[in-house]
């Protein structure tokens, strides 16, 4: 559970910029004000796509600062590189851009940023004051876009660079973290214009007495209770031991949210499986008489009905609004730790079945898998997924993009540990798996990295396959090579709508693409094909392509299993084979 991973060495391509000779200008002053900030709030890697002028002081500031500079090749990529580095390390993202087209491509990235609660400091050059009411070319309002996409907006002026740099750095970081867009312009008079920012790490009412008097509902619907579930968001990693110590032995059932995986052991009798506000989690939370969540952010729960009869109780340290999506549920601000307490005080007290939660796990994944209709010759998702799991190491990372592949991806790859399994969850932006896992490469000193992508999503980062050849990054991308945007083709399905026109691609060969960049490449179609291909990229120092013919027929099914009618899930006493008994209204 430790996120002190190390960056890869950087050393064979400095980000050595010469300092220029003379006086220092206003913006070079600017650009060692965030080196500075940066590297003091521990930030070692700066990633972007600079555009000359108060980029490049940046680049060259973050070089004397001993910072590191990973050139992208598109800004959005460059921006999920470094959201994916603040997320692993705990230290902000950085990320440099032009001005005008460079912000504007990086708006995805920064919006990933901001819904997954990722510090991330976003460096943009902008039209001086002074010019303009003269010059147009390239003149967007950036504090404008900014704001769209982001927590924050500054623009860093001639006076106080060292202070506002700080600043910004820290509202990147304060709680709910997020990304803060700093728009260079050295004629700006002044301070850095910036909004006030709430929140901060300790919710309102903190102290003995205030944790207890917040706490009070969840401790009396705790002892109420018979057969409580518990819900784990993203907000509990800062207390993983805790939330162990609280649960591991319980036989309390834990589901997670897809940021929180690994938070309890998926080999644990408690792991539950995924909490998405959709099917797979239903015959547990019908069952339960109380739900509990630590850290749920809605962001990441799908747009279904929350109908379950339980009781709701979910406690936040920052304001997540969680009552409005919960429906009849009550959202307690309070401290973690002081709610984890709680609970384990009253781990004892239920009446759930031996392995409730590993059962209600493996209903999920027996049906996922026989969802499959293999044919000979060709791969299903699963076997993808099920075979590439077999052959890796446990401890490793993966990130996955979306698509209708990573309903297979979730569920299917057990972890053990947080951070091992990365998505972009608040966003579920198309395009996240490979910048993912370069950022995550140069976080993991060697280790491989896992890259699950759709056709579709690795269509939109492609050349980033050069940037790993370029650093020699053990990143495993396997490509689910279906010609189409299957999830939206099953979508699709009941209107037709746009016919094959809006949903399928030509037959592209990845593997092709990817040599031709200088990585490694196989295509496979079938399992062994697809295990020996594994072996010889696990021992690469660089990166490999894995092109993975599959047949998406099994989609639907695996669609219906996951966010269905939950019509082929047997309630939960009989997946456990143990009956226990229900009140009459089902709770």
């Amino acid at each position: 559970m430790d996120r002190a991973i190390f960056p890869a060495d950087l050393s064979r391509h400095p980000a050595r910029v010469p300092a220029v000779p003379g006086s220092v200008t206003t913006s070079q002053r600017a650009a060692a004000a965030i080196a500075g900030a940066l590297s003091a709030a521990g930030t070692r890697v700066l990633f972007g796509v600079p555009g000359g002028g108060q980029n490049l002081d940046v680049v060259g500031a973050a070089a004397e600062a001993g910072l590191s500079f990973v050139l992208a090749h598109g800004e959005t990529a460059a921006a999920i590189m470094a959201a994916t580095y603040a997320d692993l390390t705990g230290a902000p993202g950085a990320v440099v851009v032009t001005r005008g087209p460079g912000l504007a491509s990086a708006a995805n990235g920064i919006a990933h940023a901001t819904l997954d609660r990722l510090p991330l400091v976003v460096i943009a050059d902008t039209l001086p004051a002074q010019d303009r009411e003269r010059i147009s070319h390239q003149r967007l309002d950036q504090d404008a876009l900014g704001r769209c996409v982001a927590k924050a907006t500054f623009t860093l002026g001639g006076t106080g660079g060292e202070e506002n740099a700080e600043r910004a750095v820290r509202l990147a970081l304060t709680l709910p973290a997020g990304p803060v867009v700093l728009n260079i312009d050295p004629d700006a008079p002044g301070p850095a214009r910036h909004p006030e920012a709430g929140g901060g790490d300790e919710p309102a009412g903190a102290g003995e007495a205030g944790e207890r008097a917040a706490l009070a509902p969840l401790a009396e619907a705790l002892q109420a209770a018979r057969r409580p579930v518990v819900l784990l968001g993203p907000g509990t990693f800062r207390h993983a031991a805790a939330v162990r110590d609280a649960l591991l032995g319980s036989g309390i059932p834990a589901l997670h949210t897809y940021r929180a995986r690994g938070i309890v052991p998926d080999s644990s009798a408690e792991a539950a499986g995924l909490f998405t506000g959709g099917t797979m989690e239903a015959p547990l939370l019908a069952a339960a008489d109380l739900i509990v969540g630590l850290g749920v952010d809605p962001v990441e729960l799908i747009p279904a009905p929350w109908d379950y009869a339980a009781r709701t109780v979910l406690v936040t340290d920052v304001p997540a609004g969680s009552a409005r999506y919960f429906t009849g549920g009550a959202e307690l601000l309070a401290p973690l730790p002081a709610a984890i307490e709680v609970l384990a005080a009253r781990r004892a007290a239920h009446e759930w079945p031996a392995a409730a939660g590993r059962a209600a796990k493996h209903q999920v994944t027996r049906l996922l898998v026989q969802a499959a209709a293999p044919v000979p010759g060709s791969l299903t998702p699963q076997d993808v997924v099920t075979t590439v799991r077999a052959h890796t190491p446990p401890e490793i990372i993966a990130t996955v993009d979306s698509g209708a592949h990573m309903l297979a991806v979730m569920p299917l790859w057990p972890v053990d540990e947080p951070h091992r399994l990365l998505i972009s969850s608040g966003l579920a932006t198309m395009g996240y798996a490979l910048p993912a896992a370069i950022g995550a490469a140069l976080c993991g000193a060697g280790q491989p990295v896992i890259a699950f992508s759709g056709d579709g999503g690795l269509g939109m980062t492609l050349m980033e396959i050069e940037t790993a050849v370029r650093y020699r990054l053990p990143v495993i991308v396997v490509v689910f090579n279906d010609a189409s945007l299957s999830l939206i083709k099953i979508k699709q399905r009941p209107a037709g709508h746009g016919g094959e026109a809006a949903v399928a691609y030509g037959r592209t060969s990845f593997a092709a693409v990817a040599a031709a960049m200088g990585a490694a490449a196989a295509t496979v179609t079938d399992q062994a094909e697809l295990a020996a291909a594994l072996g010889s990229a696990l021992g690469r120092a660089g990166p490999t392509l894995i092109d993975a013919r599959v047949d998406p027929a099994g989609y639907p099914a695996i669609l219906d299993l996951t966010r269905g009618q939950a019509g082929r899930l047997r309630p939960l006493d009989q997946a456990v084979g143990v009956p226990f008994k229900m009140s009459e209204n089902g709770s």
